[in-house]
């Protein structure tokens, strides 16, 4: 949007935001349905069942058993949450999927259509706040754990732009020690247990996988 429209027009809302509390919510929401789950999970592996969090090695075995299921019951989160219905200030509760497919029907395809009303710079600072989001106090929690004091802010009067630090935590994927004939092997040996859900399968599925990574590289696990 900067580059597009230029700086220091307010075309962008970043960092932190009043308008931005529906993310927030959708983030309580996978945290709590997703991420939590497997992050007590992985604190079991370490506690109990011999995964060391600083060795790459371990995180690449993490990421070569479970990476793909985390993957899947995220795309089921995604599908459920894009056909659940919220809530609309005058006007009937939708879904996102209604709202982008019906939409683009009635607007058209981008719904470059100015709008005739004019707005101050006033109505536009506030427009699209979630009143009712700001006194959620759920949401108010996750947010202030999750995010650092010291956030930029940015105001469609004050024309800002980004501010000086934006968050970002980059990931590289671990470099896996196996050869294609050993993974092979592996998934050979433990495709039967693919898919496991519950704690104690879990545990098991990587007790066995990494009693096979300590036979083919005792030096490295």
């Amino acid at each position: 949007m900067e580059s597009f429209h230029g700086e220091g027009r307010g075309s962008y809302i970043w960092g932190r935001s009043v308008h931005n509390v529906r993310i927030e919510c959708l983030w309580a929401d996978i945290t709590a349905q997703i991420g939590a789950t497997w992050a007590d999970v992985f604190i079991i592996l370490e506690l109990h069942h011999g995964l060391n969090i600083n060795s790459p090695y371990h995180i690449w075995l993490l990421h070569f058993l479970f990476l793909h299921q985390i993957n899947e019951q995220l795309r089921f989160f995604m599908e459920a949450w894009n056909q659940h219905q919220i809530r609309i200030r005058d006007g009937p509760n939708r879904s996102p999927a209604d709202m982008f497919g019906f939409d683009m029907l009635a607007l058209g395809v981008r719904g470059t259509e100015v709008a005739t009303d004019m707005m101050s710079d006033a109505e536009l600072e506030v427009y699209g706040v979630d009143w009712e989001g700001l006194q959620d106090e759920t949401l108010l929690e996750s947010r202030q754990e999750n995010n650092p004091p010291e956030e930029g802010s940015s105001s469609w009067i004050g024309h800002s732009g980004p501010p000086d630090h934006l968050n970002e935590v980059p990931v590289e994927p671990p470099a896996g020690p196996f050869s294609a004939a050993e993974v092979q092997s592996i998934e050979d040996a433990l495709g039967h247990l693919a898919g496991v859900v519950d704690d104690a399968a879990v545990a098991y599925l990587w007790m066995e996988a990494l009693i096979l990574a300590r036979q083919m590289h005792p030096d490295l696990f």
